[in-house]
C-alpha cells in the first residue's frame, strides 16, 4: 500500500525480508564471520555499493520505484516484520549552531553553519526496536547509515546522522585534514579551517594550496573581501560574551586599526590582538575555575575541552584537536634567534624579535579569526 500525504511518498509494506546485516567479506559455507548489523558510510566507499544494491532492489522493486528517481529514503523494518518505506521529500530535521543571529523564517546556506549536530526524522515514529536503513545525497554523494540490531538508541543514531551529513557537506574541510602534506603548509601560512571562513572562502582557500596558479592574487583576493562590514558582522556576536566585553576597547582599538587598510593598521592590529589571545582563554579559565596561575599548554588543553564541550564532539567543525596543534605551533610557537626560526606568534611579538616584514595584512586577519575562533569555543 503506497500513501501520498503533503508530498510525502510513504509505502508500508506487510511482510519483508528479516535482513540481519551484511557480511564484509566472502565466507565458505561452515565458517564463522563478523556480520556488520551498524555502519555509516559514504559512497566514496566501494561497500556502499554493494549494500544499496541489495537495499534498493529488495526494497524498490517491491513497491514499482525507480532507482534513480530516488534522492532519500528511509526504511523502517518493524517487530512484525511489517516495514515502511519513506522516500525522497519527507522532513528532515538538522541540527546546527548558527554562526551569527538568524531570523525565523529566512534560508540558511552553508555559509551561516558553525556546526551539525543532529539530524532527526519528525513526525516520523521509530520505535529502539526498529531496524533503521537511511540514504540521502548531499553534494553529488550519498552517505548510508543502518542499524539492524534491534537496539535502537534514537540520540546515538541522531547523532551519527548529523555526523555523516556533515562531513559530506564540508568534506573538503575533512580532506585538507587528512592531507597532512598540505594542511602542515596552510598552518605554517597562518591558516586554519576556522569557523567563520568554513561554508565560505575556506573552500577557495584550500583549491589555491592544490594549485597554486596566481597563488598570490588569489590569497589577496580573499583576504579582501574581509571589508568593514564583513568584520563587524564577526565582531558584533563578541560582546555577548563577558571575558570578550570586558575587553572590548582593547579589542576594538585592534580592529579598528586593521580596517584602516594600511601598514600601521596592520602592525597596530596585530600587536593589539595577538596577546588577547592568552588574556582571554585566561581570564575565562579564572572565571570558570577561580585558579589565576596556569601554564600555558594546560591553557590550551582547558580550551580544547571547552570546545569539545561545546560542540558535543571532537569530530565536529570545531576541530578542537587540530586547534590545539594550530595554536600551538602557530599562536604560541616558540623561536630560537640562534637558528633563525622566528615566527610571528605570541612570543616572538612580546620579546620584540617578531621580523618587519610578518606584520601583513594576512596575518592581522587571521589575528581576528583566531579571537573569533575562541569566541566560539568559550
Amino acid at each position: 500500500m503506497s500513501r501520498i500525504t503533503k508530498n510525502i511518498i510513504h509505502f508500508h509494506i506487510d511482510k519483508v525480508e528479516d535482513l540481519g546485516g551484511f557480511s564484509p567479506v566472502n565466507v565458505p559455507p561452515g565458517h564463522y564471520f563478523w556480520l556488520l548489523t551498524r555502519a555509516s558510510i559514504t559512497s566514496d566507499e566501494p561497500e556502499f555499493y554493494k549494500y544499496i544494491e541489495h537495499i534498493s532492489n529488495y526494497f524498490f522493486n517491491r513497491v514499482g520505484v525507480l532507482q534513480n528517481a530516488v534522492y532519500q529514503f528511509l526504511i523502517l523494518i518493524h517487530k512484525d516484520l511489517s516495514a515502511d518505506l519513506y522516500i525522497n521529500d519527507f522532513p528532515v530535521e538538522i541540527e546546527i549552531m548558527a554562526k551569527r543571529d538568524m531570523q525565523k523564517m529566512v534560508p540558511v546556506s552553508q555559509r551561516d553553519i558553525a556546526d551539525i549536530r543532529r539530524l532527526k526524522f519528525p513526525n516520523i515514529e521509530i520505535l529502539e526496536i526498529d531496524k533503521v536503513i537511511y540514504c540521502f545525497k548531499g553534494n553529488w554523494k550519498f552517505g548510508l547509515f543502518f542499524d539492524l540490531t534491534r537496539e535502537l538508541d534514537p540520540d546515538e543514531m541522531a547523532l551519527t546522522l548529523g555526523k555523516l551529513h556533515r562531513y559530506l557537506l564540508f568534506q573538503y574541510v575533512y580532506e585538507v585534514l587528512e592531507n597532512e602534506i598540505q594542511f602542515e603548509e596552510m598552518i605554517k601560512d597562518g591558516w586554519f579551517p576556522f569557523i567563520e571562513i568554513i561554508g565560505g572562502e575556506y573552500k577557495a582557500l584550500s583549491e589555491a594550496y592544490q594549485d597554486k596558479f596566481d597563488f598570490e592574487n588569489r590569497i589577496e583576493k580573499l583576504v579582501d573581501s574581509f571589508n568593514k562590514a564583513r568584520i563587524e558582522k564577526i565582531t558584533n556576536k563578541w560582546w555577548k560574551n563577558q571575558v570578550f566585553i570586558d575587553k572590548k576597547n582593547i579589542l576594538q582599538a585592534g580592529i579598528n586599526a586593521f580596517l584602516r587598510g594600511d601598514n600601521d593598521g596592520y602592525i597596530n592590529c596585530i600587536n593589539t590582538l595577538l596577546p588577547q589571545v592568552e588574556g582571554i582563554i585566561r581570564l575565562q579559565y579564572f572565571a570558570d575555575t577561580g585558579k589565576g596561575r596556569v601554564k600555558g599548554k594546560k591553557l590550551l588543553s582547558y580550551l580544547i575541552e571547552k570546545g569539545k564541550e561545546k560542540s558535543g564532539s571532537s569530530e565536529s567543525l570545531f576541530l578542537p584537536l587540530h586547534f590545539f596543534k594550530y595554536l600551538n605551533e602557530v599562536v604560541f610557537s616558540d623561536f630560537d634567534l640562534e637558528t633563525g626560526k622566528v615566527d610571528l606568534s605570541r612570543h616572538s611579538l612580546s620579546h620584540g624579535v617578531a621580523q618587519a616584514e610578518a606584520y601583513t595584512k594576512t596575518r592581522a586577519l587571521q589575528a581576528i579569526l583566531v579571537l573569533d575562533q575562541i569566541y566560539f569555543y568559550l
